[in-house]
């Protein structure tokens, strides 16, 4: 399933590494509720669109299964530009 989160308020980014050696990002957001949030985007080529204080829309995947669920960032448009990255 694919959502958007809109009004999203980027508060930093950090670099992972998972147990196969593969790059991912931790994206730290604020919701529209100012409450913290985390997720992963597995697409470094975002990175430089994750800038403090940046606002815009994460467009989420969300993967329900009945033991476990995931969900990741697909895409970010921040507000300025108006482009999906």
């Amino acid at each position: 399933m694919r959502c958007n989160i809109p009004n999203v308020n980027i508060r930093g980014r950090e670099e992972k590494t998972n147990k196969n050696g593969d790059p991912y990002l931790l994206v730290r957001f604020e919701d529209e509720t100012g409450k913290p949030q985390e997720l992963v985007d597995k697409m470094m080529e975002r990175k430089t669109a994750y800038v403090r204080d940046t606002m815009g829309t994460l467009h989420i995947d969300i993967d329900i299964k009945s033991k476990w669920h995931n969900v990741r960032i697909v895409g970010f448009t921040p507000d300025q530009k108006g482009e999906t990255i």
